[in-house]
């Protein structure tokens, strides 16, 4: 989704890059609770099947994998598989379980009950979530668990950054980033490369609707009040580390700007917005990927790979140390 484009899928973007962090089964469940579950019966099943074979062929950015998924679920509503189905939060796990072991793709997800519902009003002011301090030996640190949009997210990193721009070293806290906006984690990455020059950080391919054909949405780094060249910058990231977060990453490790410490993240590179397909469940069928135009690969369903691996009660610790030039000992890489 090209988040920036549209108010409502920029709002998509936040909601589903939250609820990415919790597992299908718990999530379906909170769901489940805030909506009023009405029993499905086999009519309502063939309609959702029915609209999430559409966007499945129609949308999914992989075309072939698309028609294998919506094939897939066809056939099983063909030999009754969903017979016995009434529940509908079980029903959204079940169709997830499906479409993700089809797809290997985890962005792919049915979910129950409006994400939009306790939703604060649109004039309700948002919060960057912007978390900053400072460490012994003058290093700075910020916590970050979701990119916002960037009208919101923009003017709160001028503040860190300006914060901390006389610390020696910084570490951004990924470990439980969610995920959000391309273009903040574009304006984020500004702040570590050479202000002198405009750097291409990623791509975002997304597919025409109905077709086999794909437009490109290019970001770039952007002017920031403040640079934090030359300086070393860590990052941690963990397996809550998804989307956005992961992004952030990979792009500047890609770049040899920062040193990403931690356990490799969960892998979701593919961005989609939200479908209603009736009876208060809706389908995110991811619509574009994400293409690093350096090294034209992404991290999706393999994560990042940290430079360092560190267990998370020791990522932040062992940052530190390599910051003030003290020797660390690696865990074995992920296999």
């Amino acid at each position: 989704m090209p988040y920036h484009r549209s108010p409502f899928l920029a709002a998509c973007f936040a909601i589903i890059s939250a609820l990415t962090a919790v597992p299908s089964a718990t999530r379906a469940a909170a769901n489940s609770g805030a909506a009023q579950s009405v029993p499905l019966d086999q009519a309502t099943v063939r309609k959702v099947i029915g609209g999430i074979v559409v966007e499945l062929r129609e949308g999914y950015v992989f075309p072939d994998r698309g028609v294998q998924a919506a094939d897939a679920l066809e056939k099983a509503l063909a030999e009754n598989t969903y017979a016995g189905v009434t529940d509908p939060g079980k029903f959204a796990v079940q169709l997830t379980d499906q479409l993700r072991a089809i797809t290997q793709d985890s962005h792919m997800r049915v979910i129950f009950g409006s994400p939009f519902r306790n939703q604060p009003p649109p004039s309700a002011p948002q919060d960057a979530d912007f978390e900053v301090k400072r460490l012994d030996g003058n290093i700075g640190y910020i916590h970050l668990v979701r990119f916002v949009p960037p009208a919101v997210f923009n003017p709160a990193a001028d503040d860190a950054m300006r914060n901390l721009s006389d610390t020696a070293a910084l570490i951004i806290d990924m470990w439980d980033n969610g995920g959000g906006h391309p273009a903040s984690v574009a304006y984020l990455a500004s702040f570590f490369l050479d202000p002198g020059q405009r750097v291409h950080i990623n791509d975002l391919i997304w597919r025409n609707r109905g077709t086999s054909t794909f437009k490109t949405e290019s970001f770039w780094s952007s002017p920031t009040p403040v640079s934090y060249l030359g300086k070393p910058v860590y990052v941690l990231v963990g397996p809550k580390t998804y989307s956005a977060g992961e992004e952030f990453a990979y792009d500047l490790q890609v770049l040899k700007r920062v040193t990403v410490i931690g356990e490799k993240t969960r892998g979701g590179a593919n961005p989609g917005g939200l479908k209603e397909i009736g009876s208060d469940l809706f389908v995110v069928v991811p619509t574009g990927r994400a293409e690093n135009p350096t090294a034209h690969d992404n991290w999706g369903g393999v994560g990042v790979s940290p430079d360092v691996q560190a267990a998370p009660e020791v990522a932040q610790e062992t940052a530190v140390a390599l910051a003030m030039g003290k020797p660390v000992t690696p865990l074995p890489a992920q296999q």
